[in-house]
């Protein structure tokens, strides 16, 4: 009887502890380089989301950012962020967003766009909620952001005492306008990092991750005991309280389900791009090449466009189109109704005209469609 008690209460902490400690699991891994000016992403496919929960915590990790750096959460359907706090924001290290039920509808619909600009993305994980723990420092009076930045909460050092690198500070906060945004300022007034000078905040909190040990010292050495350490400020927004959230549980070494980014490719002569970039059945998917590669073209070149047909989309239709890299994407041929390209597995193949190489070499070219993923274009000379 005494043997089956211990067994008995050995499957009960087993199972608390599993309960207690979630597992962080890959869902994409790198590496994808996200460049200037926007052009680059990568969509984190709809199926990672199936189980997902609301509260859930989607983590970026990256290297290789600028200073300048920025990241975004946006909807493959319309490239609006998926809430407005995600729209863009700064990066100084990995980047997190909290999963909502509005934000699990896109998800399980369209997946994700990973986007912005100057970074590398290494992985992307998925961790149950229950994996972060939080400890709130601050409850004070709430402080109203007024719209002409004028108002701020001074936070004393003794809330940040515990506060490690890798810790996430959370605001809660309520009564969010449209347009809020939120500045984290030492007691000096300035900003303890670039990417919280201003950055947008919605929903009910904001969690600013603490990549590095500068802003930490800042807080713990300037400021100690009652005296102030940080100034919180921005507009349109209630601040409520203030929390330290860790995160705690095992990272899950499981890789089989998980999404591999486009391999990392060096172009050859001759390519214009090479790699994976899928074309949904809802005409969301483009890919913008700029004049540059043209410039040495003739009508003795031909345009070579290999893909991947989705095999789900071929009952309702598979085509591609070709247009000029202008605001309204008029027809590469010059005509004012687009030619269509009817995708049956083999390459398209485009043999430049007069008018069309005028069109490309000063604007350059857009591929768009639907129901496939591009993985080459390439010029190639007919003779």
């Amino acid at each position: 009887m005494k043997t089956h008690r211990v067994i008995i209460t050995f499957v009960l902490c087993t199972l608390s502890i599993c309960t207690l400690y979630a597992v962080e699991r890959t869902i994409l891994l790198g590496p994808k380089t996200i460049g200037k000016a926007w052009r680059d992403n990568i969509i984190l496919e709809p199926r990672h989301f199936a189980d997902a929960k609301a509260g859930d915590i989607l983590t970026v990790y990256n290297d290789r950012a600028k200073g300048t750096a920025q990241g975004a959460f946006q909807n493959p359907q319309n490239w609006q962020g998926v809430a407005p706090e995600y729209g863009y924001f700064g990066i100084a290290g990995p980047f997190r967003m909290t999963l909502t039920d509005n934000i699990l509808r896109i998800a399980r619909a369209y997946g994700i766009a990973i986007g912005g600009h100057d970074y590398r993305i290494l992985r992307v994980t998925i961790t149950d909620a229950a994996d972060f723990q939080e400890t709130i420092v601050w409850k004070g009076s709430p402080v109203k952001m007024k719209n002409d930045w004028s108002t701020s909460a001074e936070i004393a050092g003794r809330c940040f005492e515990t506060l490690q690198q890798g810790d996430g500070l959370r605001l809660h906060i309520s009564h969010v306008e449209e347009g809020a945004a939120c500045k984290l300022m030492d007691f000096t007034w300035h900003a303890l990092d670039p990417s919280v000078d201003g950055v947008p905040v919605g929903g009910d909190a904001y969690t600013w991750t603490v990549n590095s040990r500068a802003p930490i010292l800042k807080l713990q050495l300037a400021g100690y005991g009652n005296q102030t350490a940080m100034r919180i400020g921005g507009k349109g927004y209630r601040l409520d309280s203030i929390g330290i959230v860790r995160q705690v549980g095992e990272v899950s070494e499981d890789l089989s389900l998980a999404q591999r980014a486009p391999r990392e490719y060096m172009l050859q002569p001759g390519e214009l791009f090479h790699g994976e970039k899928y074309f949904a059945p809802d005409w969301s998917g483009n890919l913008s090449i700029n004049a540059a590669p043209f410039q040495e073209v003739t009508e003795n070149d031909v345009l070579i466009i290999s893909y991947r047909l989705d095999t789900e989309a071929v009952a309702t239709g598979t085509k591609a189109q070709l247009s000029i890299r202008d605001a309204r994407w008029h027809e590469i041929t010059g005509g004012d109704e687009p030619i269509w390209y009817p995708l049956d597995g083999t390459d398209v193949v485009y043999m430049f005209d007069a008018v069309a190489l005028d069109r490309v070499k000063t604007r350059g070219l857009i591929v768009t469609g639907v129901g496939f993923t591009l993985t080459k274009i390439e010029i190639i000379s007919a003779q």
